[in-house]
């Protein structure tokens, strides 16, 4: 299997040949960045900033591109996620102009697809102008807008509110049931600590603060870091209560 990096260099090389007068940075972030890599668990989390509004013409180009990277990394198709943003998209999400923009995205278990560019991405943006890395372009904070950090957790309790109607859209895998339970510890971290931690180190914090939930942020972990295999049973009645109850729990803390 390749490397991370020698993947993302290979990435680098073609996307700046292919987009040379529309992609102004390429920033990687995600566990690659803050820890807890898992080469053969973890995605590869890339942002592409443009100069130009993601649009049918460019998804095309971008889907040649995303195959032959495949085929050159046959042990990474599927893991790398990549979002194309227009800078005037995060600009205008950063200052509160509500202007519609489109991003396209890539993810394991998504194709190549464009979506509206809603407040949620605002996570992702900070995230990356605080703690991405350069692959290509300025550092990020030299490019990206810095977003007021009240915006972010507006963004992030966004995601609280949405997870439990998306946990019952998404396939009851046991991978997409350890997910969820390691993105609710994150934003648990997040919001009543200010912490942007790993899954790793986020569920090591949640297993030591709420013992009540230990059992299965536990399973979580091991299933996420340890192989843990999709023919595996899972727990889906656990996670969709653990999901819905500490949801609702976050969100009735900002309330109160």
């Amino acid at each position: 299997m390749r490397s991370p990096d020698e993947v993302l260099v290979d990435l680098r090389t073609a996307w700046t040949a292919a987009l040379p007068d529309r992609l102004l940075g390429l920033y990687v972030h995600g566990s690659l960045v803050t820890g807890d890599f898992a080469a053969d668990r973890s995605d590869l989390d890339v942002l592409a900033v443009l100069a130009v509004e993601p649009d049918p013409g460019l998804l095309a180009e971008l889907g040649v591109l995303h195959a032959d990277l495949d085929r050159r990394h046959p042990d990474w198709a599927g893991r790398v996620e990549v979002e194309y943003v227009s800078l005037d998209a995060v600009r205008d999400a950063a200052a509160r102009r509500a202007r519609d923009h489109l991003i396209a995205r890539i993810s394991p278990g998504e194709r190549l697809h464009l979506l509206p560019a809603t407040s949620h991405r605002l996570v992702t943006w900070s995230t990356v102008h605080d703690l991405g890395r350069a692959l290509s372009g300025p550092p990020p904070p030299e490019l990206l807008p810095a977003v007021d950090p009240e915006l972010t957790r507006a963004a992030l309790l966004d995601h609280v509110r949405d997870w439990p109607a998306w946990l019952t859209d998404m396939t009851s895998t046991p991978g997409a049931q350890a997910y969820s339970v390691l993105t609710l510890c994150r934003a648990l971290q997040r919001l009543r600590h200010g912490r942007q931690l790993s899954k790793r180190q986020a569920a090591a914090e949640t297993i030591a603060g709420r013992p009540e939930w230990a059992g299965l942020v536990v399973w979580a972990r091991d299933w996420w870091y340890d192989r843990g295999r999709d023919t595996d049973a899972g727990r889906p009645a656990e996670v969709r209560d653990f999901v819905t109850r500490l949801s609702a729990d976050l969100l009735a803390g900002e309330r109160g």
